[in-house]
């Protein structure tokens, strides 16, 4: 497990260049050669700071452990359009991976930023929004192309993966302390 959770870090720092920093709608597809002529792909879902809103089940901070190694991630609350995060990887006295995170409402998106080492951001956009489970996409990224918050029973687990669900690695936290 200690293995993977550097692997998150170290693929985050990979996709970091790719996506803009304010979450933007993605250009349509293209039309696929032999599809109807003016079929129309449907319009992307709006959402808002009330849809960010939602998501206060991820506000606090949330502990993985694999023997000596911890991954804290924390979440404030919504101020603004945005929630920001943050995500630290330690063993005793030397941090392994950070990143600072945050989600953003802006131009009808709600984008997923990551900044993993410090280093530019890349933006995955929302896909899914329901209870307890938010899940946000970006094909043009090699690895993650998913990332999927699941709130459960002692915590939350986020999972990344392929857009076909393969490659999946399960991060499995823990609350620390109360809810803000």
């Amino acid at each position: 497990m200690t293995n993977a959770l550097l692997r998150l870090s170290s693929i985050s720092l990979l996709v970091a260049l790719l996506v803009p920093q304010d979450p933007a709608p993605a250009a349509p597809p293209a039309a696929k050669p032999g599809t109807e002529t003016g079929a129309k792909t449907p319009a992307p879902a709006k959402y808002g700071v009330a849809d960010l809103a939602k998501l206060v089940w991820l506000v606090g901070t949330w502990r993985l452990q694999d023997g000596e190694t911890v991954t804290e991630e924390h979440w404030r609350p919504l101020q603004g359009n945005t929630m920001l995060g943050s995500s630290h990887t330690f063993r005793g006295e030397r941090t392994l991976a950070f990143e600072f995170l945050r989600l953003t409402a802006a131009r009808g998106q709600i984008g997923y930023v990551a900044m993993p080492g410090g280093k530019a951001p890349t933006t995955f956009l929302l896909q899914t929004l329901g209870d307890g489970v938010v899940e946000f996409e970006n094909a043009e990224h090699d690895y993650p192309q998913r990332i999927r918050y699941e709130r459960t029973d002692k915590g939350v687990t986020a999972t990344i993966s392929l857009l076909d669900g393969k490659k999946a690695q399960a991060f499995v936290f823990e609350r620390v302390g109360k809810k803000e």
